[in-house]
């Protein structure tokens, strides 16, 4: 079955990214050239947006921003949307990253976490469950994003509810309505 393809939103107005090889470490959609704060979101693993297609995680995410600005204080000034990911690698269905175990722990994506998180003080972490047979590896990034997170002193947000894992729910499955929480750790 062929995967629909996701347009942009039309409130996107510039689309910039850093990928290669499979990876994508950083993708940047402008929402509102007047306002001058960007936001990150952390997401598992890109799936399939790029600079000309969007995906149904980045479409989700970017609608639910751009939509709540006006009901979230947090949200009201953002001209920006920076999505970053645990993992860079490319790859619709997570459960297929354990292939990449041995490298899964990439330490540009960890720079580049460092770099926005620096930059945004703001980040909704949206990363969801663990994929399959990188239960230890997950652990690890998790833990090596929380320490950056609160070493750059973010505000960190999740949406509506956390896993009973103890996870944000992934930003693929947001609703527009759902809740935007501040995370106290």
């Amino acid at each position: 079955m062929k995967k629909p393809t996701y347009k942009y939103p039309d409130f996107v107005s510039k689309v910039k990214l850093k990928s290669g090889n499979g990876k994508r470490y950083w993708l940047n959609l402008e929402i509102d050239k007047n306002k001058s704060d960007g936001i990150t979101v952390i997401l598992k693993n890109p799936s399939r947006a790029d600079k000309l297609i969007s995906d149904k995680t980045v479409f989700n995410v970017s609608n639910y921003i751009y939509r709540n600005r006006e009901k979230y204080t947090e949200l009201k000034n953002i001209g920006n949307i920076t999505i970053l990911n645990l993992m860079p690698n490319y790859l619709t269905d997570s459960s297929g990253l354990k292939e990449f175990k041995e490298t899964i722990i990439d330490q540009e994506n960890i720079r580049t976490l460092k770099e926005f998180c620096g930059k945004n003080k703001n980040v909704i972490v949206a990363w969801g469950n663990h994929p399959s047979g990188l239960y230890h590896e997950y652990e690890q990034l998790k833990a090596e994003t929380k320490k950056i997170l609160t070493e750059n002193k973010n505000q960190v947000f999740f949406v509506d509810r956390l896993t009973n894992a103890g996870n944000p729910k992934h930003g693929q499955v947001w609703g527009y309505e759902n809740e935007l929480k501040k995370l106290t750790e």
